[in-house]
């Protein structure tokens, strides 16, 4: 069964436009070699919350993939740790539990279920 996973990734920003395009087409080509790509949001160069090796903005790409093994992930971040332009990623599973989220405030109708509520012991 594949899960579906997401990166962001923060690439320098001092760099050129074509060198930002080539570190994220490799890194779309090597989800794409092991794993599925569903969705690639590049929501572009932003100004960081906090200065990373010295820079203050990073060009920001989240990848939405599917995977069946999780050796692609690993080696994802492998080549991401190796690559110097990437300043940050985070890799996350969608919710792999399937569970519903702790204080479900978007869905009212699993706040009145008695099995979800918070019990005071």
């Amino acid at each position: 069964m594949a899960k579906l996973y997401e990166t962001v990734v923060l690439v320098d920003a001092n760099q050129e436009d074509a060198a930002i395009e080539a570190s994220v087409k490799k890194f779309e080509t090597l989800i794409a070699g092991g794993g599925e790509i569903v969705r690639i949001d590049r929501w572009g160069k932003r100004r960081i919350a906090y200065e990373i090796q010295g820079r203050s903005h990073a060009d920001y790409t989240v990848f939405y993939y599917n995977v069946a093994k999780g050796t692609l992930v690993a080696e994802l971040e492998r080549m991401l740790r190796l690559d110097e332009s990437i300043l940050r990623f985070l890799t996350v599973v969608d919710n792999p539990s399937g569970l519903p989220p702790l204080h479900p405030v978007d869905q009212p109708e699993l706040l009145d279920d008695p099995d979800l509520s918070d019990k005071e012991d």
